[in-house]
Formats: C-alpha cells, sequence, structure tokens
C-alpha cells in the first residue's frame, strides 16, 4: 500500500479497494480481498447494530461470540495480509471514472479504485423506559439469534412495527409463552440491572416477561452510496445484483445495507455476502474492468 503525506492536516492514502463498515461483511470482504494480494483499506466509524449484544449465534465454530471479539480477533487476522484499519467517519465521498475518493474525519483523504458498502443498518427502537439498557441482553430482534436462550420462557414481543404478529408466531417456536404488547400501551420495563422480568403497562397492571422481541423499524445506512449515486430501493436498502454490484461502476455492497426484507439479517449470512462482493471485485480488477488507481487511475 502506497501513503504519501500531503500537507501537516492529514495522509493520502492509495488502495486497491476501500472497504467502509467493520462489520462481518466488511471485515470478511477485507480478509478475502487482502488473500488475493488487494492493498485494502477499511473505514470504520465503531457504529454496529450490535454493539450493546453479549455474543452472537449461529455462526459454526463462533457461535457464543461476543461481537467485540469477533471483530478483535477479524482486524488481528486481516493485518497479518497487509490491510490497513482507520478508526474514523467518512465526511465527504466522490467518484470519478478512474476512482472512489473520501476524506475523513481524521484528516485523512483515501483514492481507491473501487468502493465496498458494507456499513449495515440501525434499529429504530421504541422510546421505552429500560430498553436501551436492555438491548442485546434481555431485550432482542431476531429468534433465530436468540430464541435458543429464552426458550419456554414467558416472551413479550413489542410491536413497534407492521409484522409483530408474525414476529410472535415464529417467537412461538421456541415458547408458546408469548404475548404481543404495542409499544405506545408500555409505560416502562421492570428486571434487576439489564435482566427482564416484567412489562409495566400505561394502563396499570404488568405483563411478565423475562426475555422480548422487538418488531421496530430498520433503517439501512445507505448514506454514501444515495451521495454516490447509488440506485436504492424504496426503503434505502441499496440494489445490488447477486455479486453485490451496485449501479455505479467501482461501487459494490455487502451485508445487513443491501439485504431488503425479506432477506434475514444474520451474522453469518453478512460474512456471506462480504466473501461474495470481494470475490467478484477481484475478479473485476484482473478483467480489466476495474483498474488499480497505483496503475495510473489517478483521476
Amino acid at each position: 500500500m502506497n501513503t504519501e503525506t500531503v500537507s501537516t492536516s492529514g495522509v493520502r492514502v492509495t488502495a486497491d479497494v476501500l472497504v467502509i463498515g467493520g462489520g462481518a461483511a466488511g471485515l470478511t470482504a477485507a480478509l478475502v480481498l487482502a488473500r488475493a494480494r488487494r492493498s485494502v483499506v477499511i473505514v470504520d466509524d465503531g457504529t454496529y447494530r450490535n454493539v450493546s449484544v453479549d455474543e452472537f449465534h449461529g455462526f459454526p465454530t463462533r457461535d457464543r461470540t461476543s461481537p467485540k471479539s469477533f471483530r478483535q480477533d477479524a482486524i488481528r487476522e486481516i493485518e497479518r495480509y497487509g490491510a490497513r484499519t482507520i478508526a474514523a467517519t467518512v465526511t465527504e465521498v466522490h467518484a470519478t471514472s478512474r476512482s472512489v475518493n473520501v476524506s475523513l474525519s481524521d484528516g485523512m483523504f483515501v483514492r481507491a479504485g473501487a468502493m465496498l458498502i458494507a456499513s449495515g443498518v440501525e434499529d429504530d427502537l421504541p422510546m421505552i423506559d429500560g430498553l436501551a439498557e436492555r438491548w442485546g441482553k434481555s431485550i432482542f430482534n431476531c429468534p433465530f439469534c436468540d430464541g435458543w436462550e429464552h426458550r419456554d420462557w414467558p416472551v413479550v414481543v413489542i410491536d413497534a412495527a407492521p409484522g409483530a404478529e408474525h414476529l410472535a408466531t415464529v417467537v412461538r417456536s421456541w415458547t408458546p409463552l408469548v404475548t404481543v404488547v404495542a409499544a405506545a400501551d408500555i409505560a416502562a420495563l421492570a428486571g434487576e440491572g439489564t435482566a427482564l422480568s416484567s412489562i409495566v403497562l400505561r394502563a396499570g397492571g404488568t405483563v411478565d416477561a423475562w426475555a422480548a422481541f422487538v418488531k421496530a423499524p430498520v433503517v439501512p445506512r445507505s448514506a454514501l452510496a444515495r451521495q454516490l449515486g447509488c440506485v436504492l430501493d424504496g426503503e434505502g436498502y441499496i440494489v445490488t445484483d447477486p455479486s453485490g454490484a451496485t449501479s455505479h461502476p467501482r461501487v459494490w455492497a455487502a451485508g445487513d445495507v443491501r439485504r431488503a426484507p425479506p432477506m434475514a439479517h444474520q451474522v453469518v449470512l453478512a460474512a456471506a455476502d462480504g466473501s461474495t462482493a470481494a470475490i467478484a471485485m477481484h475478479k473485476a480488477f484482473v478483467s480489466g474492468e476495474l483498474r488499480r488507481v497505483a496503475d495510473g487511475a489517478t483521476s
């Protein structure tokens, strides 16, 4: 990877591929690309959907792994192949016919032959007293991720978006003790620390619940794709082909940011998306469809 100081306020970095997002999709893509002898820069703003989650599930050999440990292990592996991770936020992005260019919050500037957007999604959670501190600990969104740990428990499905009744039907695969409660009817959540014991209702009374699953809006973090002119669907998810290629010839997407409902959001699926996109990007370089910036694509 080539770097050169361009001013006292920052450094200019050149790479084959710029990966936006340090979750499972971005890290997997970076590993595959680095092992394919591509120079890779990962820009990670530290914003993760699962940042408060104690552990994720359903990923062979990594079941019950904390997301933080997963990211730390992945970065150590990727850096062995020469990839570089920058902890920063993208403040400006633009593309030319030959490169994708970003300015970062730490003053750095990155120019790459291609970009992979793996920025994920965020949950628009209802404003319920006690919910935020329990998120990922006793309150969840995905029964495939966390249903087993709460099998046969009394569980509440919090209805904050269309589809709550369907979610409740799915949750009953793990426990028959499921009650659906509208978010607007909840005054607070009760339980010691981050544990949950009951739902306090605005109308009075409580509902026993040792865990809860929330059906709430999910918002894709696709602002960069929008700025680059990539096609988005009506919900803001990035539209791609099966390889992750977007409508922009130098931009791919992977992970939840391109997985519009009813596609599932899981760590193992995001990782698979990252690998798929990375292979397609490498093949685009090999075929000449993409050129390395270091080979003269400097504008």
